[in-house]
């Protein structure tokens, strides 16, 4: 069978392996094609080594596959409590470089022809006394999977500016991005970088800086394609810093803890939360009552175990249907 999508490049069999090293507190891990996940995991737990030695560390990882969630990466390197934990990732190309307008009034007038930048997610997590406090955003107006799971399910887009047509006029049908899935190798629209038609020039500064920095780790310095072969390879960069550098650990988190008290008790509104809180309600939930999948990710995972031989449904059964909180998993 075929792969497609963001598997083509996966090689299983491949083990990544760290190169060598010409500064004790940086490290370049090549993935050789192996699962991203793998090659993530590795290089976090090198990550984390270095930085408890040296104070601080990074790790980047060339020639990868995508990872899926950066701040599932910043918070293992924040997991133990004393690192500052921090994970970025470029990805194949889904929207266009923004122009520049002298009017400030749509910064889209001078956009470019075709797409060259990816989402570029970053994430950074900090341990505080009861958790830890996590940013993990696309620096595109939203991740592209939003689009991709209403493209597959056949509803429309909810946010404004946050998908393009062909002519760049912001879109609630996933299909003026693209026709099907099928068809994702040649889309048609585009992601806005954040901050869309009246602010876009700065996700779009922040994803080319997110490239250029990886480039020096032997990140892609080309487009990255959306097609199949090893060209659609990625990169990854994992960061970490203790926490006691100036207090203990102890006297950092509660820092920590007191400036969310200060927000919390002072300027908060009804409506006001801390990035990533309800991302941790839907892993609550998930974790006590399963994870809530549409048809097409079931449909998507039936795929996914049919490349290695597998059925999904031998494997899993579904145990209920059930109303889930849509507030905490729809966005």
């Amino acid at each position: 069978m075929n792969r497609s999508g963001i598997t083509a490049t996966v090689d299983p069999a491949a083990k990544p392996f760290v190169l060598p090293q010409k500064f004790p507190t940086i490290a370049v891990i090549d993935g050789n094609g192996a699962p991203g996940h793998f090659a993530a995991s590795e290089a976090v737990k090198l990550v984390k080594k270095l930085a408890r030695q040296y104070g601080i560390a990074k790790v980047t990882v060339m020639n990868s596959n995508h990872f899926g969630a950066a701040g599932v990466w910043s918070e293992m390197i924040a997991a133990d409590g004393d690192l500052k934990g921090e994970a970025y990732c470029t990805t194949a190309a889904f929207a266009r470089v923004m122009g520049d307008d002298l009017e400030r009034l749509d910064y889209t007038k001078g956009a470019g022809k075709e797409l060259r930048l990816g989402t570029n997610p970053i994430a950074i997590s900090f341990p505080h006394d009861q958790g830890i406090l996590t940013l993990d955003m696309a620096c595109t107006r939203m991740a592209v999977s939003l689009c991709l799971k209403h493209l597959k399910s056949g509803e429309s887009l909810t946010v404004p500016e946050y998908i393009a047509d062909k002519d760049y006029r912001s879109t609630l049908d996933p299909t003026d991005f693209a026709d099907s899935m099928a068809e994702l190798e040649h889309p048609k629209g585009t992601v806005f970088p954040f901050g869309s038609t009246q602010a876009g020039y700065k996700g779009d500064a922040l994803i080319r800086f997110i490239e250029i920095d990886q480039a020096l780790g032997g990140g892609p310095t080309h487009k990255i394609p959306l097609g199949p072969g090893k060209d659609r390879r990625i990169s990854h960069c994992f960061q970490a810093q203790v926490m006691d550098f100036h207090y203990t650990k102890a006297q950092a988190q509660n820092r920590i803890r007191e400036l969310m008290t200060d927000y919390e008790e002072k300027y908060f509104g009804p409506a006001s939360r801390w990035p990533g809180h309800r991302a941790t309600k839907a892993q609550k939930y998930s974790r006590m009552e399963g994870i809530p999948y549409s048809i097409s990710q079931v449909d998507t995972l039936r795929r996914a175990a049919g490349h290695v031989g597998l059925c999904l449904d031998d494997l899993l059964q579904p145990i209920a249907t059930k109303e889930y909180p849509r507030d905490i998993f729809n966005k």
